[in-house]
């Protein structure tokens, strides 16, 4: 007698194979499952075997920054509406009554003299040079060139109104007042 084992059918090569096939098919279908539609997915329809759909990307939303009506290049120079002679009264909190000052503002650009200063009650007399510029306002440094060293040389501030006046400021709005354009 022959010690060969007899072969039944549920070998273990043959069980090997047929496990082997069934988890490629699983992970296969495991792999489908968790791809989505960002990758596209096999579908069934009932009128067609496994179709395969594409990729569904909504386009990326694009807004274009406002067009200008008209683009504008930026101010360099004294605006037109500072040009002139102006007049009025200043409040400083350090003293006891409003002062007088007139400025004459005339053409001119950045780090330019574009004009003088006159502080009466004072007796100083300076010019100014452009400093900063903006359609509606201005930026001015004196330079006190005649009269009492009581005259500080400061940043004055000046913003065109809709008035057509001149709000005039220096230290943070220590001194503060409106400046009319006087007839030349």
């Amino acid at each position: 007698m022959s010690r060969r084992k007899k072969q039944r059918p549920w070998d273990p090569a043959w069980v090997k194979i047929v496990g082997l096939a069934v988890a490629v098919v699983s992970a296969l279908i495991a792999w489908l499952s968790f791809v989505g539609d960002e990758e596209g997915r096999v579908t069934r329809t009932r009128d067609s075997g496994p179709t395969w759909s594409a990729p569904r990307h909504e386009p990326p939303e694009v807004t274009a920054p406002p067009i200008p009506e008209r683009a504008k290049p930026p101010v360099t120079a004294v605006p037109f509406s500072f040009v002139g002679t102006w007049v009025g009264l200043v409040d400083d909190e350090d003293l006891d009554t409003p002062f007088p000052v007139e400025m004459r503002i005339q053409k001119g650009a950045l780090g330019q003299t574009i004009g003088r200063v006159r502080y009466e009650t004072f007796g100083c007399v300076g010019v100014l040079r452009l400093y900063e510029v903006s359609s509606q306002e201005l930026s001015v440094q004196e330079r006190i060139a005649d009269g009492d060293h009581s005259c500080d040389e400061d940043l004055v501030f000046l913003r065109y109104k809709p008035d057509g006046t001149l709000h005039y400021s220096y230290n943070d709005g220590e001194a503060y007042g409106t400046l009319r354009k006087k007839a030349d």
